[in-house]
């Protein structure tokens, strides 16, 4: 019993302190806006043998070089490692890292094997080699056309594919819904939402309507969005419709964007970022404003698998519910687009990966043709990430691209890039900013509410914020053209990115360490094992016991 009360007292003050950084803000450790900021420690690649079909493979998935904007890094220094992703085993990259970390008698994995051959029948997987091809994008003049996207059918069971069988990760989610579903509400989950539903509502009434930014040939309209939980859950939807298509001509769209935010934010804080992606692609981008209570028990929040499965039945079949409130934004009844991209910042990252995931369920996966992460963050005891990159292989394999700030408290130290690096091996998975912050990505017209904001995470480089929005537009861009004229290139290469505030550098994939502690290292960590302590028992991810929502028909 007296356990069990110090338990609840332990949760109960990482509940307040929470409480307190979110509602008081965190202090002001920045970087100078002209030119504080962190230089990356770069590593490069070797070069593959010659002749290794797998190079060949991956060397099309990464995309080409491009040699007028990179900016040089051919050293003999072997590409860095990546860092096992911070908490628990959140990858399901392969049956042999789970094996290292939990080493099993001969008779023990003699009896797993038997098991497993009588049960699920899979075959053997053919024999890693010792090392992973390093990705070496193909030579191409100047004058040579950009190369096309590759097929996103890969050859998975080629030597060295890193495969996870659908029935590992079937029972997976089902002991984790197991567990969740033993785990019961509690009076902290009562008040916790009381507070944070408060806080959310107060952070939706001050960040006004989205504002367009200056010469924007932009049309923004804000609707209702109805979300696939229980008897259907009405949320704001901001649609930014590109200036070819606001005048009743929307049915001849071929692009839609579904942008998403981060914890404890809205859509219109991303009102500039959102109206740059449709003005520069030519796409429909719709921005949905959803809640960050992390004590719901339905887990119906940005970070919990109940929003995330409504988000994916949101593009399956017919799509009534985006439809109709596109609909209702645009004045008249519309035909939306069927392929479409999915973006997310921060926790948003990790909600549109995950619902890439649940996707792959639903058959929404075919009309999807990629997933861009701005400085995508995982909280602590979340696997849904990791979930949703052992579906997205074979037929359901698309590119899931980031693009990462410094390693430090915001981005969970980095931490996502080396999630994809250990999921993903030996293809192009996105890069890193040098003295890039977590604020690079989000950037909406309310001056005040910006400025809170790059108190709390620290003050962006302008160069980096024009960097992150010229690399998202890029990649966005090829997604759906079926090019690779975007930022590329492989692990380690530096890439000079040209912007009208000066010229940023991006480095490819794994992520360096930075120079410097972006924020003292004593508050990093104080931070750090807050929001972790609470990612692992307090945060729902899954429905807890008796709020496991049914979605609407």
């Amino acid at each position: 019993m007296a356990h069990r009360r110090a338990r609840l007292l332990l949760s109960a003050s990482a509940a307040a302190a929470i409480s307190g950084l979110l509602l008081i803000a965190a202090p002001a450790v920045s970087a100078e806006p002209d030119g504080g900021g962190t230089e990356t420690t770069v590593r490069s690649s070797a070069k593959p043998a010659d002749g290794d079909d797998r190079a060949a493979e991956a060397d099309d998935a990464s995309g080409p070089e491009r040699t007028d904007r990179k900016a040089g890094s051919d050293t003999d220094e072997a590409p860095r490692k990546p860092r096992k992703p911070q908490g628990d085993r959140m990858i399901l990259d392969s049956p042999d890292a789970e094996a290292a970390e939990d080493p099993e008698t001969p008779e023990e994995a003699a009896d797993t094997e038997r098991a497993l051959t009588e049960t699920t029948q899979i075959d053997p997987l053919p024999e890693a080699p010792p090392e992973t091809s390093t990705v070496v994008p193909a030579e191409r003049s100047e004058s040579t056309p950009t190369d096309p996207v590759p097929d996103t059918d890969i050859d998975t069971t080629a030597p060295g594919a890193a495969i996870v069988p659908i029935a590992t990760v079937e029972a997976t989610e089902a002991n984790r819904a197991s567990e969740a579903g033993d785990r019961r509400p509690t009076l902290l989950n009562v008040v916790g939402s009381l507070v944070l539903n408060l806080l959310v509502g107060f952070i939706q009434v001050i960040d006004g309507p989205p504002v367009l930014p200056p010469n924007s040939t932009v049309t923004v309209r804000t609707s209702s969005l109805t979300l696939p939980i229980g008897g259907g859950r009405s949320v704001q939807a901001d649609w930014y419709f590109p200036e070819e298509y606001s005048s009743g001509q929307l049915d001849s769209a071929t692009r839609l964007v579904y942008l998403q935010h981060g914890f404890l934010a809205s859509g219109p804080l991303y009102s500039y970022t959102a109206a740059r992606l449709a003005e520069r692609t030519g796409a429909i981008v719709v921005a949905p404003s959803l809640t960050s209570n992390f004590f719901a028990a339905d887990a119906a929040w940005v970070g919990g698998s109940t929003m995330h499965r409504a988000v994916a039945d949101l593009f399956a079949g017919d799509r009534p519910a985006l439809t109709q409130s596109a609909s209702a934004a645009a004045g008249y009844v519309v035909r939306l687009p069927e392929k479409f991209v999915l973006v997310g910042h921060s926790a948003g990252g990790s909600l549109v990966t995950s619902a890439a995931g649940f996707m792959a369920d639903n058959g929404a996966i075919d009309a999807l043709t990629g997933i861009v992460m701005l400085d995508g963050v995982e909280p602590a005891g979340s696997r849904l990430v990791g979930s949703a990159l052992a579906k997205l292989r074979g037929s359901s394999d698309r590119p899931v691209y980031l693009i990462s700030s410094e390693r430090y408290f915001w981005s969970r130290g980095g931490d996502m890039a080396d999630k994809l690096q250990l999921a993903r091996p030996g293809r192009f998975n996105g890069v890193g900013l040098q003295g890039g912050l977590h604020i690079d990505y989000m950037e909406g017209g309310n001056p005040l509410v910006q400025f809170g904001e790059y108190v709390v995470a620290g003050f962006s480089l302008r160069r980096n914020v024009d960097a992150a929005s010229e690399i998202t537009i890029g990649w966005v861009d090829d997604l759906f053209a079926g090019t690779a004229a975007g930022v590329y290139g492989s692990p380690g290469d530096v890439v000079a990115v040209v912007t009208p505030s000066g010229t940023a550098t991006a480095v490819v994939l794994p992520l360096g360490e930075p120079a410097r502690p972006v924020w003292p290292p004593l508050l990093d960590a104080a931070l750090t094992a807050v929001f972790d302590f609470a990612g692992r028992h307090l945060f729902v991810y899954e429905p807890l016991r008796g709020y496991d929502l049914q979605p609407t028909g």
